[in-house]
């Protein structure tokens, strides 16, 4: 059944009042109906109507492809992944991981810049102790590397996440007020617009994630739809006054990052930039008095959304595939010995992958190739001597491909 064929429960009520009810209660009733627990009241006019529905879905056709689909994609990714020399798959991760933290604070309006999030990124892989401004963001994505991942057991595990991730962006006046969370009601605008109104107090927070921590932990539910229909209900409590979206997102990628890869994962935000009005849309259309709770197409487009960010990412995987392909042919061809070609082929996968990265410093190369600091300088000077390499900073001692190679690297 395409989603043509199953139209939404809206629709069906503007089409057929008279029958609208009956299409409403057939749909919960059905056997194949999955559902939740979580109770929401609908959204209409700038306010919560009275009325209580449990999100419900049916696992139709198109749920199944797409689920189908981001395996495979998902196989694909880990496939190309795995397939790269341990430089490059670094650069891959930090260069994606940048975009997603970009991607992320600018839903939310945060101003960020990529150079910024780059430089964080590198002091603390350096274990510098970061504290400054989106350490705690890097700090939890960055795990994602080591598998490490942010499981919810409790509801004070929300509040723990918010914490490590986001506190320290948030303004004094906007910080919980309550025991864990919010103690007042908070109302979100566009504009003059209100378009969300979130749970009215604390205890009503605390009593829907207590809800939220057995739907997430509830295996009977498959993996992708009890995500997604997770990070709507997150957002539907809204249980801070600040960091619920990029906390909510965080959540999503921590649970696709072991579902899935973290490749996928990390690509959720860019997905969702690049798409915003859809995602928007399906919040309001999942929030709709008409659809009664529904999440069938909410799901079907946040799959869309997952769907369309592993694209991407596997486009540009074969595209800067194709580059490795001739910085291994470059490396080859050069009259060097061979530390020499191993630390411009290094430099080369820097330079092809890690837009946005920090360059490597000597320190670094000589981690990489397994040199001596000895050995590292003698390779660096034949590579400076013979035009390959140029010196870009003192301390800590860094080099880069000069614009002659890289001329050469990415010439058609």
């Amino acid at each position: 059944m395409t989603t043509q064929e199953y139209p939404s429960l809206k629709s069906m009520y503007y089409q057929n009042q008279a029958g609208y009810q009956d299409a409403v209660n057939q749909r919960r009733d059905n056997l194949l109906t999955i559902k939740t627990g979580l109770l929401i009241s609908p959204f209409k006019r700038g306010f919560r109507t009275s009325d209580h529905f449990e999100i419900f879905y049916l696992p139709v056709l198109k749920i199944s492809q797409l689920e189908e689909q981001i395996t495979k994609f998902s196989s694909e990714i880990e496939k190309k992944m795995s397939a790269l020399p341990p430089v490059a798959r670094d650069q891959v991760f930090i260069s994606n991981l940048i975009d997603e933290l970009q991607s992320t604070n600018e839903i939310e309006n945060v101003r960020s810049s990529r150079e910024e999030l780059g430089t964080v990124i590198d002091r603390i892989k350096q274990n510098k102790g970061d504290k400054g401004r989106f350490s705690g963001l890097v700090n939890q994505y960055i795990k994602f590397q080591d598998n490490k991942y942010n499981k919810i057991h409790d509801v004070q595990d929300f509040r723990t996440i918010w914490d490590e991730l986001v506190s320290q962006e948030i303004k004094s006046d906007d910080l919980p007020d309550g025991e864990q969370f919010r103690k007042d009601g908070e109302v979100i605008r566009s504009g003059d617009r209100v378009v969300h109104r979130g749970d009215e107090s604390e205890e009503q927070i605390i009593a829907d994630l207590g809800k939220l921590v057995i739907e997430m932990n509830d295996d009977d539910i498959p993996s992708l739809p009890k995500c997604f229909i997770a990070h709507y209900f997150y957002e539907y409590v809204h249980p801070f006054y600040d960091g619920n979206g990029r906390t909510g997102r965080f959540i999503v990628c921590s649970y696709l990052s072991r579902k899935l890869d973290m490749m996928s994962a990390i690509t959720f935000s860019s997905a969702i930039v690049k798409n915003k009005d859809t995602y928007y849309k399906a919040f309001t259309e999942m929030a709709n008095p008409y659809n009664a709770g529904e999440a069938t197409f909410f799901i079907i487009t946040m799959m869309q959304l997952l769907l369309s960010g592993q694209q991407q990412v596997i486009e540009k995987l074969d595209d800067d595939i194709d580059l490795l392909q001739k910085a291994n042919s470059l490396t080859d061809d050069a009259q060097l010995e061979q530390p020499a070609k191993n630390i411009l082929f290094i430099l080369c996968q820097a330079t092809i992958f890690g837009k946005y990265v920090k360059p490597l410093t000597d320190k670094a190369l000589s981690e990489y190739a397994g040199l001596s600091r000895f050995r590292l300088n003698k390779a660096l000077a034949s590579l400076i001597q013979s035009g390959y390499i140029e010196t870009t900073q003192a301390n800590p001692k860094t080099h880069r491909l000069t614009l002659k190679t890289q001329q050469a690297l990415f010439s058609n």
